[in-house]
Protein backbone atom coordinates (compact mmCIF):
# COMPACT_ATOMS: atom_id res chain seq x y z
CA UNK A 1 0.00 0.00 0.00
CA UNK A 2 3.09 2.38 -0.07
CA UNK A 3 3.37 2.61 -3.38
CA UNK A 4 -0.10 3.89 -4.06
CA UNK A 5 0.23 6.54 -1.50
CA UNK A 6 3.86 7.76 -2.61
CA UNK A 7 2.21 7.63 -6.39
CA UNK A 8 -0.24 9.67 -5.13
CA UNK A 9 1.72 12.21 -3.24
CA UNK A 10 3.56 12.51 -6.73
CA UNK A 11 0.87 13.48 -9.31
CA UNK A 12 -0.65 15.83 -6.50
CA UNK A 13 2.80 17.73 -6.21
CA UNK A 14 2.68 17.70 -10.60
CA UNK A 15 -0.34 19.12 -10.50
CA UNK A 16 0.40 21.50 -7.59
CA UNK A 17 3.57 22.66 -9.62
CA UNK A 18 0.82 22.48 -13.02
CA UNK A 19 -1.35 25.03 -11.27
CA UNK A 20 1.74 27.23 -9.63
CA UNK A 21 3.27 27.47 -12.95
CA UNK A 22 -0.04 27.96 -15.07
CA UNK A 23 -1.36 30.69 -12.76
CA UNK A 24 2.34 32.59 -12.89
CA UNK A 25 1.79 32.34 -16.92
CA UNK A 26 -1.77 34.08 -16.33
CA UNK A 27 -0.49 36.30 -14.13
CA UNK A 28 2.11 37.12 -16.81
CA UNK A 29 0.06 37.24 -19.44
CA UNK A 30 -2.37 39.81 -17.61
CA UNK A 31 0.46 41.72 -16.87
CA UNK A 32 1.34 42.04 -20.71
CA UNK A 33 -1.92 42.78 -22.23
CA UNK A 34 -2.19 45.35 -19.21
CA UNK A 35 0.90 46.89 -20.83
CA UNK A 36 -0.64 46.95 -24.55
CA UNK A 37 -3.92 48.65 -23.80
CA UNK A 38 -1.94 51.24 -21.81
CA UNK A 39 0.47 51.68 -25.17
CA UNK A 40 -2.61 51.79 -26.82
CA UNK A 41 -4.34 54.34 -24.39
CA UNK A 42 -1.06 56.01 -24.94
CA UNK A 43 -1.17 56.13 -28.52
CA UNK A 44 -4.39 56.86 -29.06
CA UNK A 45 -3.99 59.92 -26.96
CA UNK A 46 -0.98 61.20 -29.04
CA UNK A 47 -3.08 61.02 -32.01
CA UNK A 48 -5.75 62.76 -30.70
CA UNK A 49 -3.49 65.44 -29.83
CA UNK A 50 -1.89 65.34 -33.40
CA UNK A 51 -5.16 65.82 -34.83
CA UNK A 52 -6.21 68.26 -32.71
CA UNK A 53 -2.96 70.09 -33.63
CA UNK A 54 -4.01 69.56 -37.52
CA UNK A 55 -7.36 70.97 -37.06
CA UNK A 56 -5.85 74.01 -35.43
CA UNK A 57 -3.49 74.52 -38.42
CA UNK A 58 -6.30 74.24 -40.75
CA UNK A 59 -8.07 77.28 -39.14
CA UNK A 60 -4.99 79.08 -39.02
CA UNK A 61 -4.84 79.04 -42.82
CA UNK A 62 -8.39 79.23 -43.10
CA UNK A 63 -8.30 82.62 -41.66
CA UNK A 64 -4.77 83.54 -43.57
CA UNK A 65 -6.59 82.82 -46.77
CA UNK A 66 -10.00 84.55 -45.37
CA UNK A 67 -8.02 87.67 -44.45
CA UNK A 68 -6.17 88.02 -48.05
CA UNK A 69 -9.97 87.14 -49.72
CA UNK A 70 -11.31 90.06 -47.47
CA UNK A 71 -8.54 92.35 -48.15
CA UNK A 72 -9.19 91.80 -51.96
CA UNK A 73 -12.86 92.86 -52.18
CA UNK A 74 -12.17 95.85 -50.32
CA UNK A 75 -8.57 96.59 -52.64
CA UNK A 76 -11.33 96.20 -55.44
CA UNK A 77 -14.18 97.66 -54.05
CA UNK A 78 -11.68 100.68 -53.70
CA UNK A 79 -10.50 100.91 -56.95
CA UNK A 80 -14.41 100.96 -57.99
CA UNK A 81 -15.06 103.77 -55.98
CA UNK A 82 -11.71 105.40 -57.23
CA UNK A 83 -12.74 104.91 -61.10
CA UNK A 84 -16.37 105.67 -60.19
CA UNK A 85 -15.33 109.02 -58.43
CA UNK A 86 -13.07 109.73 -61.43
CA UNK A 87 -15.48 108.63 -64.41
CA UNK A 88 -12.92 106.70 -66.00
CA UNK A 89 -13.96 103.33 -67.38
CA UNK A 90 -10.82 100.81 -67.30
CA UNK A 91 -10.18 99.52 -71.55
CA UNK A 92 -10.09 96.47 -70.00
CA UNK A 93 -13.65 96.93 -68.81
CA UNK A 94 -15.61 93.85 -70.96
CA UNK A 95 -12.39 91.88 -71.99
CA UNK A 96 -13.54 88.66 -71.08
CA UNK A 97 -16.53 88.85 -73.80
CA UNK A 98 -14.22 89.46 -76.45
CA UNK A 99 -14.84 93.07 -77.03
Amino acid sequence: MTYPLRAHKKLTAIRSWENINKATMDAQLRQIEENIEKKKAEHRAKMKNKEAEIHKVADEKRAVVEAQRKEEILKAEDMAAKFRSSGYTPKRFLGWFGC
